[in-house]
């Protein structure tokens, strides 16, 4: 009888711990914002983001930027591809790597919300994050000079944003 009564105490106790956790995460945070690019890091970081709405109940806002800054010059061959064939791409791209992300919080329980804009990724991540939020976001991001350093958006996000930002390696 006395194992039973230990085993219910640790419970109790747990669950205690749990609660008193979310009530912390949901003082301290409003929202947990979710950069998503598509890459392997920035699933593993929104995976890790939405375990933490799952345990806090957090509000989970998925944004993908397509980087129409860079658009016109990036892509040299005029004739090759049109810009608008070419923003058309990207945006429906965009759409997809929000969608595996508010797939991934569905299997979890969590909901999320997800924003397309256009712009200048870090500071169109920027603009969305409020004081009280917290962005969890890749270290590295899609292209082949951010896989080889810390990606320039993410350290953009990092030294400019006014909320705590959370890095997933």
């Amino acid at each position: 009888m006395q194992k039973k009564s230990c085993k219910i105490e640790h419970f109790q106790k747990l669950l205690s711990l749990s609660t008193e956790l979310n009530n912390l995460m949901k003082n301290e945070f409003g929202r947990i914002i979710i950069p998503t690019d598509g890459s392997k890091i920035a699933k593993k970081a929104g995976k890790k983001a939405l375990v933490l709405a799952k345990t806090s109940g957090l509000e989970v806002v998925a944004i993908h930027v397509v980087n129409t800054p860079g658009l016109p010059g990036l892509y040299g061959y005029q004739d090759a591809i049109s810009y608008d064939e070419m923003h058309k791409f990207l945006q429906k791209n965009g759409q997809f790597y929000l969608d595996e992300i508010e797939k991934m919080g569905k299997k979890m329980g969590v909901k999320v919300s997800k924003k397309l804009v256009e712009g200048h990724p870090a500071e169109e991540i920027i603009k969305e994050a409020k004081k009280n939020d917290l962005i969890v976001i890749g270290s590295k991001g899609s292209t082949a000079l951010e896989r080889i350093f810390l990606g320039s958006v993410t350290e953009n996000v990092a030294h400019h944003a006014s909320c705590p930002v959370m890095i997933v390696r």
